[in-house]
Order: C-alpha cells, then structure tokens, then sequence
C-alpha cells in the first residue's frame, strides 16, 4: 500500500483552482466590464445632440436670406387724407371711403425722382376754405361814438390835466399820476367817477339822448381796470344803473364785464317826464366821488342859491363837478351867463363848464 503524501491534498485544491476560469464580472485585476458599455454610450448620445444642433443651425442660417416680417423690396406707399363734400346725401360712400371696420389707403401721384425726405402735400379735391383771422387796428371804443360841434373832440382821459387853452380853465385840485376819466371833451383825473345824464323828455330832441349815450359808452371803455365808475340818469327822479343785484346805490370797478353790463342798461335808458337836478347830485356826493359829470339840457327849472349853496357844503371840496349844457343856439357869453346856475356849480365845486349847440347834432 502505497504511503499517503502529505501534500496531495493541497495539489488537488489547487488543481480545482487551477480548473476553474476567471469570474465575468471582472478582469483580473483590471477595472470592470461595464465602464467600457457606458463610455460607448455616451460617444453615442454626444455625437447624435452635436448632430441636431447642427442641423438646427444650418436650418436658422437658411432663413436669414429672407425679409422680416413687414418689410419687403416693394416701394413704400404713402398714405394722404382726402375731404370730400358729401352735399345733399351725407349717407352716400365716397369713393375711397372706409366703411365700417376697413382702412383704405390712397396713394398721391409721387414723382420719380421725388426726395422721399421732401413734405409731401395733400391736395384734395375742393379747395381750402379761405379763413381770416382780425386785423389789430389798437384799442377801439365801444358805441358809434360822439358826433360833437366843430371844435369840440374827445380827448385821451389817460394824459394829465391840461389847460384848454380858451375861457374855461383846466379842473383844479387833481392830483399828478392818478388815471384818467373824460367825457364830452371835459378831462379830469380820478380814481372814482360819477355821470349823473339828465333823461327828461327834453333830451329827445335833436338826437341830444343818442349823443349823450354814445359819449357815455366811449367814456367807460377808456376806464382802466382800478377804477370805479356809477351812472345816474334822472327825470323827476335818479335812476341808478345797478350792474347788480343791489338796491343802493354803489362803485363799480371798470372791469370789462362791468362795462359791458353798464352798455347793455344805457341802451334800454328811455328819456322820461320832468326834470328835478339837486335829488340826483345828492345821490352822487354822498358816494364821495372824485369826479363828477353832470350832463344837462334843463335851464328851467334851475338850480337855486341855496340848493348851488347846499351841494356846495355837502361837498366839502372833495369832488370836482364838471358841468355840460346842451343848448339850441350859439353859446351865450359867460358875461351874459352870470346866472347861469350850471357856471356856478362847476366854478363852486373846481369844476369846468362846456356848452354844445343841439342844433347842430346830427
């Protein structure tokens, strides 16, 4: 019996181990089979996304060639506004008209070798009206104006007081640099004026009421703006023009729209009966008035001595009266006039006297 080798048992483990090959989830003692599928994969992934990509490119290059969207190699057009009368049938469409909902674009005859730089100017058919616009001709004066005697004119109530170079001289007592007031050629300066017109029957003839209006009229637009006017008419009784909703009698700035009220109420002025002076000469002093015109056709009734000595105290020397006489026939002479009760309320209040002939009013 042959002896056992102690050593078999090992050479026959190691022959089992010899006999079996490598595992296949590994190479040796390399790195494992499967990293070399996923480095093949993502070659493969990598090449198909640098192949779209490059295909979209090329797809956009292609498109580059043609117009934007709204642009095009046709000429522009422009489009021009054409007004047409429609006459008698405003419900008719007129060629080249948009109807509800559609623009419609019309094309003028542009030159060729026109500067697409240059204005382009619409014709339409009819041509434009034809608008014209106010010629300033300066300040103008309200009303028709004063048809005045020869010799007498209506000067500039702005300038300073000046003599009138004849008989009656300039009104005393102005102060330099106030503004200006005239009326029927009587000039003075004032801040607050008073007309007190005489409105009898009398006064209808000759056209004397039409004059005194208008004169009236013309003295209220030469009225600057900081001044302050009333107008009292009188028969047998004052009648105040109120320019508002007032029952006493007040000065009214000479703004334009009160001008414009006092215009509108002279118009509508109707001469009345009977001729009382003093109730309206009252009226005006009490409103302390730095002038006062006072127009008149009346020498009857007069005013007396004491009521010329009443208004002359009730004065106080504060207002200048300006007296005006509207009388037939040549002027009498101030010799004459003595008592002409009209020259002494101007000469008692530093006021001027004037006379105009009717007669010769037109």
């Amino acid at each position: 019996m042959k002896p056992a080798n102690r050593f078999e048992p090992s050479l026959v483990k190691a022959g089992q181990r010899a006999a079996h090959p490598p595992s296949s989830g590994s190479t040796g003692r390399g790195l494992p089979d499967w990293i070399p599928h996923a480095l093949f994969m993502s070659t493969v992934l990598s090449f198909v996304a640098h192949v779209a990509f490059l295909g979209l490119f090329a797809i956009s290059l292609r498109g580059c060639d043609r117009p934007p969207v709204g642009f095009s190699e046709e000429e522009s057009r422009e489009v021009g506004i054409v007004v047409k009368d429609r006459g008698d049938h405003p419900d008719a469409l007129i060629p080249g008209e948009a109807r509800d909902g559609e623009l419609v674009e019309t094309q003028p005859n542009v030159p060729a070798n026109r500067d697409p730089f240059a204005p382009t100017q619409v014709t339409p058919d009819q041509p434009p009206v034809e608008t014209s616009l106010p010629q300033d001709e300066g300040h103008q004066l309200i009303g028709p104006g004063v048809n005045l005697p020869a010799g007498a004119t209506v000067t500039d109530p702005r300038q300073p007081v000046k003599s009138g170079g004849g008989k009656r001289p300039a009104a005393t007592g102005t102060q330099g640099g106030a503004p200006g007031a005239a009326f029927m050629g009587t000039r003075d300066e004032g801040s607050k004026v008073v007309f007190v017109i005489d409105a009898s029957g009398s006064m209808t003839s000759n056209n004397s009421m039409q004059v005194a209006k208008a004169a009236l009229v013309s003295s209220l637009q030469a009225l600057e703006g900081d001044q302050q006017f009333l107008i009292i008419f009188y028969d047998d009784k004052p009648v105040v023009l109120h320019l508002r909703d007032s029952h006493k009698p007040e000065l009214y700035a000479a703004t334009e729209l009160h001008k414009t009220l006092a215009k509108q109420k002279i118009a509508g002025i109707q001469p009345g009966t009977g001729t009382q002076h003093v109730p309206a000469l009252e009226m005006a002093l009490r409103l302390a008035p730095d002038v006062i015109f006072f127009l008149t056709d009346g020498q009857e009734p007069p005013i007396y001595e004491g009521d010329l000595a009443s208004l002359k105290r009730m004065n106080l020397g504060k207002t200048r009266i300006h007296s005006i006489e509207f009388g037939v026939g040549p002027e009498v002479s101030e010799a004459s006039g003595a008592k002409n009760f009209l020259r002494k309320l101007a000469r008692q209040n530093d006021g001027t006297y004037r006379y105009y002939d009717v007669t010769k009013f037109k």
